[in-house]
């Protein structure tokens, strides 16, 4: 098994230098197609792939580990990952063997998987207007898809088509192939260069055995709502230790404090201290929980993680809030110069804070624990209002 050292060691030195770019690529809004390069060089797609199959065959919390590491470099990067692990992570589940087999060699060999799944007009994830048929022996796609997260960047796009009343289809498409449209327009004021934006498909052909229909409102049990919300939960994570760090690097470089003349430097203010020991703090009860909530998933797949998942996003998302608003307060106005851009970090958050609303999931949590409610009844329940119009 890969160690935890191992890991560090081959993926330490590239995170290192896509932090010293981070300010740069920000400034520039420059999508970071060179860092993913890198990734996908030093083996970041394959960390979960067991090691039959060419991957490191590291356990979810030694992947999270790494993932709040990258986070903390440039927040960008795991959510434009995002699509990638969750496929991944489906593909290790897939009860289908071939299928199973032939997705994790290709990801072992290299290849990125994004995201395109969301509808801006659909009334529902279970109504697509995007639509797959069949011809002849294959299929074709048409459709328009919404924050494609780190589509851009992938080999493969991973989206969902309406197949008929009662089916839908999970529909793996080559990002290349001939009716594929990706186009760089999102306009969100944080994770800026996720790629998170349009995905257009017209009459794009599709092979018979990339295309996997399903019935709407299946709760099926799996993982997957689980592992995204981690991702969401690993970055914020890093994004906290990364504002952290940037708040030492602030307060250190500075010469004067005004608000305190006994102290000329703010590094030895009392109150400064205060500010950034809090912050620290924050950062460090992020982080375990985030980490504690991974433990659960690794131990109690099912009901139990989802609760444990759910419960830890609204902490973690209170918790970052909170600090990245707060560390401004140890530099006054000096603290929102463009030059360091510590703003950058609450933008980030409050993003990453806006996916799957808290208050959905803490009345999912408080549900469980009142009616022993299963956490993943959501989906059928959706499904029947939108059958019955409502």
């Amino acid at each position: 098994m890969t160690t935890d050292a191992q890991l560090d060691a081959r993926f330490g030195p590239v995170f290192a230098r896509i932090a010293a770019g981070a300010l740069e690529r920000e400034a520039q809004r420059r999508l970071p197609f060179e860092e993913v390069k890198w990734l996908r060089e030093a083996g970041f797609g394959r960390i979960r792939v067991p090691v039959e199959h060419g991957g490191f065959g590291a356990t979810l919390p030694q992947f999270f580990r790494e993932l709040i590491a990258l986070a903390r470099a440039d927040s960008n990067l795991p959510q434009l990952w995002r699509g990638h692990i969750g496929f991944v992570e489906s593909r290790l589940g897939h009860s289908d063997p071939g299928v199973r087999e032939r997705w994790l060699r290709r990801i072992a060999e290299g290849i990125i998987v994004g995201n395109a799944q969301s509808e801006e007009t659909s009334p529902s994830f279970w109504r697509n207007a995007t639509t797959v048929r069949r011809v002849g022996d294959g299929w074709r796609l048409d459709g328009r898809k919404s924050y494609s997260t780190g589509s851009i960047f992938a080999d493969w796009i991973l989206t969902t088509a309406t197949v008929d009343a009662e089916h839908s289809a999970t529909v793996l498409v080559p990002a290349a192939a001939p009716g594929v449209q990706l186009i760089d327009d999102w306009d969100g004021f944080g994770q800026r260069l996720t790629g998170s934006g349009t995905t257009v498909f017209e009459d794009v052909p599709i092979a018979g055995e990339d295309v996997e229909p399903y019935e709407n409102g299946a709760a099926r049990p799996s993982t997957l709502v689980a592992i995204y919300q981690l991702v969401h939960l690993a970055t914020l994570a890093g994004i906290a230790q990364a504002a952290v760090a940037d708040t030492v690097a602030f307060v250190s470089q500075r010469t004067r404090n005004l608000a305190n003349p006994a102290q000329p430097r703010p590094r030895f203010d009392p109150q400064v201290q205060q500010v950034v020991g809090r912050l620290q703090s924050k950062a460090f009860a992020a982080t375990a929980t985030a980490l504690a909530a991974v433990d659960v998933l690794e131990q109690e797949p099912g009901d139990a993680a989802d609760a444990a998942v759910f419960a830890a996003q609204t902490a973690v998302i209170e918790l970052v809030l909170g600090l990245t608003s707060e560390l401004f307060e140890v530099g006054g106005a000096s603290a929102v110069t463009e030059r360091f851009r510590l703003d950058r970090h609450w933008r980030n958050a409050r993003t990453l804070a806006s996916h799957n609303p808290a208050i959905v999931r803490q009345t999912i949590v408080g549900d469980h624990l009142l009616n022993g409610t299963s956490p993943t009844s959501w989906a059928r329940r959706t499904w029947e209002a939108v059958q019955e119009g409502r």
